[in-house]
């Protein structure tokens, strides 16, 4: 089996020029928010998927050490084939599975409230970005 091949991006003014393996070279909007192409692996043009920067809420605890409790991105998906996204989304994901004493799960309860904050931030960028009023 063969391994997969890094993307060589070639970022333009507004733009990015990516390969693909069943439409060749191709040249697609860049948005301002997308941390970029450098890491992505050469696959179908419906695969080509934009995603900003990690937004994270995370706490430490006694028993378990650092948990990440929310991870969050926004995304977008232009040319999917079964869910295309043509305006960003936020990929939200929050995960807590712990059995805790009171002091680690008011460490988790904190964590939490930011998450929620981090979230309500990260929603409003994508309503302004979507061109939605709040």
């Amino acid at each position: 089996m063969t391994e997969p091949r890094k993307q060589d991006p070639r970022y333009r003014d507004g733009t990015v020029i990516l390969h693909t393996l069943d439409a060749g070279e191709v040249t697609v909007p860049e948005p301002a928010w997308c941390r970029g192409h450098d890491d992505d692996h050469i696959g179908y043009l419906a695969d080509i998927t934009h995603n900003g920067p990690a937004i994270q809420a995370d706490t430490v605890t006694g028993r378990y050490g650092r948990l990440i409790v929310m991870q969050a991105r926004i995304t977008q998906a232009p040319h999917a084939q079964v869910q295309p996204e043509p305006l960003p989304l936020l990929a939200i994901r929050v995960d807590v599975d712990a059995t805790v004493a009171t002091e680690d799960g008011r460490n988790i309860a904190r964590a939490l409230h930011s998450a929620a904050t981090r979230i309500d931030r990260a929603l409003n960028e994508v309503a302004h970005l979507r061109g939605e009023r709040r």
